[in-house]
């Protein structure tokens, strides 16, 4: 189980070696050419939430999607918004385009969600978690069913959200003061470190842990130390410590930092490309 902990300063380190300088990812407004790799063809769907108007979600996705490519790796992209619903996005071929069309098309919506008490029913689903949790690590070739079998069992074992990623506005990762293991930073804005204080004021000394969820999948589960019955955890930090390895602890940082998706994004069209000369505008 994780602990969560205020926000330390990371001890000094030699980064350099494993942070080699590189020339930065660029994502083109324009399509790429020439090109070789893979053409998507993207759709928005409606907006989760009512508040936003569907062209205030069109510039969100807009945001998020040029935010998730920069970070795909060392490599130029093709992004191209097609209003009013509609994106075309190039990869090269040197980039994993299975991983890199998942990590496009998620949602990655963050919430953190309290354990409700202990009772006899929620032993019963605690057991039933720990026997699949295996099989989801293992990546059984029933991936799918345990997620929604698993993700049912948290409905229960938990309570609503009550802090999501609309309050998160940094994510970072910083080697762990033990061990060669790495840390998940978190940063929140003055009314997410308000709503922080007050869920770990309550949860401190009681064992319950808080769930991280991502897309409704639980990430870690932290409980809070005693020490903070009577404060909370302040200042709008926490750190997440767990068994993150360097590539882990990155990626998450990275999937955080972006942002969620306003909306769902469905593939209207892949085509494998290989061309010298581009068209000169975009076709759908």
């Amino acid at each position: 189980m994780l602990a969560l902990t205020t926000a330390t300063q990371c001890a000094d380190v030699d980064l350099w070696s494993q942070f080699p300088i590189s020339i930065p990812p660029t994502v083109s407004s324009t399509q790429l050419c020439p090109f070789q790799g893979t053409e998507l063809t993207l759709r928005m769907g409606e907006a989760y939430e009512d508040k936003i108007s569907r062209e205030q979600a069109f510039d969100q996705v807009q945001t998020v999607l040029r935010e998730r490519l920069l970070n795909l790796g060392q490599v130029s992209v093709g992004f191209i918004p097609l209003p009013p619903d509609q994106f075309l996005i190039q990869l090269p071929s040197q980039l994993d385009q299975r991983q890199a069309l998942q990590r496009i098309t998620q949602r990655s919506h963050l919430t953190f969600r309290l354990h409700n008490p202990t009772t006899p029913q929620t032993e019963s689903l605690i057991l039933q978690k720990i026997e699949l949790q295996p099989k989801l690590d293992a990546k059984s070739s029933d991936l799918r069913q345990i997620e929604k079998q698993l993700a049912q069992i948290y409905k229960k074992l938990y309570g609503p959200p009550v802090l999501t990623d609309k309050n998160l506005i940094d994510a970072s990762y910083q080697i762990a003061s033990v061990g060669h293991l790495w840390d998940v930073t978190l940063r929140f804005d003055a009314q997410g470190a308000e709503q922080f204080e007050q869920i770990t004021q309550k949860m401190a000394g009681t064992q319950r842990p808080i769930g991280f969820f991502l897309d409704d999948q639980l990430l870690s589960e932290a409980t809070v130390s005693s020490q903070f019955a009577k404060t909370g955890i302040s200042g709008g930090a926490a750190v997440i410590t767990g068994n993150f390895d360097l590539e882990t602890a990155k990626n998450l940082a990275f999937q955080l930092k972006e942002g969620s998706l306003p909306a769902p994004i469905t593939v209207l069209k892949i085509e494998a490309v290989q061309t010298e000369q581009c068209p000169s505008t975009p076709q759908v």
